[in-house]
């Protein structure tokens, strides 16, 4: 069964490094070349329904919407640049929607229209590079020591390779399902981390009480 489940990863990571070295990853709307549409609306609002008209203009799925500003009556809506060409009449077509949806006049200094170039992927995860270099080279020495008894190499070789399999692994999923890369994409490696830390922790603690147990006696 193990032998498998090895397989198995070892397939996943192979195909989802040859996609990622041929394709790349799927970026979402936000770290992909962009148009920013902000407006100010002057009264609170539902991003669903603000949604709903911005993918009756645009005629597209893929547009983010989020509120901004602290009294939450400004939003950010963010589509592609395949738009480009026609983002005058889309934004008026825009603006027209949202002055009768919520019966208020937007003037020319209530929407701005941004440009956004693509976002470098590496950029996401550079800021945690250091942090979690640091974390992982604590929790080795600490294992290192913890459990000596069960073989140093042995046990820093299972955290390296767990670790690294468990994100390789998540990483090659996002790439073989094409599944866009967003803002959970970190929270989520980050949880896999903690949880592959965790287990092999538990594991290595029980495996260490029974030696101490065979040793008393």
């Amino acid at each position: 069964m193990k032998k498998m489940i090895y397989i198995v990863l070892a397939i996943i990571i192979i195909v989802g490094a040859v996609i990622i070295g041929t394709m790349g990853l799927e970026a979402d709307i936000t770290y992909r070349k962009n148009i920013r549409i902000d407006v100010y609306l002057g009264k609170e609002f539902d991003n669903n329904d603000i949604r709903l008209i911005a993918k009756g203009i645009f005629k597209d799925d893929d547009i983010s919407v989020q509120q901004i500003e602290l009294f939450g009556d400004m939003v950010s809506i963010t589509v592609g640049q395949e738009h480009k060409e026609d983002i005058d009449s889309l934004v008026e077509a825009l603006k027209s929607a949202l002055e009768e949806k919520y019966d208020i006049e937007i003037g020319e200094s209530d929407m701005q229209v941004v440009y956004n170039p693509k976002v470098r992927l590496s950029s996401i995860i550079t800021p945690y590079i250091i942090p979690v270099g640091i974390a992982t080279i604590i929790i080795l020495i600490y294992v290192a020591i913890m459990y000596r008894k069960l073989g140093v190499l042995k046990v820093l070789g299972n955290y390296i390779i767990w670790l690294l399999a468990s994100e390789l692994t998540f990483l090659s999923i996002f790439a073989i399902a094409r599944i866009p890369i967003n803002r959970l994409v970190i929270p989520f490696g980050l949880l896999i981390y903690v949880v592959v830390v965790t287990i092999l922790t538990a594991i290595n603690e029980k495996k260490r009480k029974n030696i101490l147990v065979q040793e008393s006696k």
